[in-house]
């Protein structure tokens, strides 16, 4: 009887195993993972800003500029 039983318990046993494994992998690795993540979209929110302030600086120095060749 156990020759019919036994490779599903071995099977599950394993899947057992391995998924515990991925568990404690991923429970030890998250919290780094999710400061990098942070970091990074605290650089992509900074970037983005400096580029939006470069634009609107440049913006204002070329109307200041065509208000003074119009003059």
């Amino acid at each position: 009887m156990w020759e019919y039983f036994w490779p599903d318990m071995a099977y599950n046993l394993v899947k057992g195993l391995v998924a515990g494994g991925a568990s404690l992998a991923l429970q030890a690795v998250a919290p780094s993972a999710l400061r990098g993540l942070k970091r990074l979209r605290e650089r992509r929110r900074a970037r983005k800003a400096a580029r939006e302030q470069q634009t609107a600086t440049r913006q204002g120095i070329e109307r200041k500029l065509w208000r003074w060749l119009k003059r």
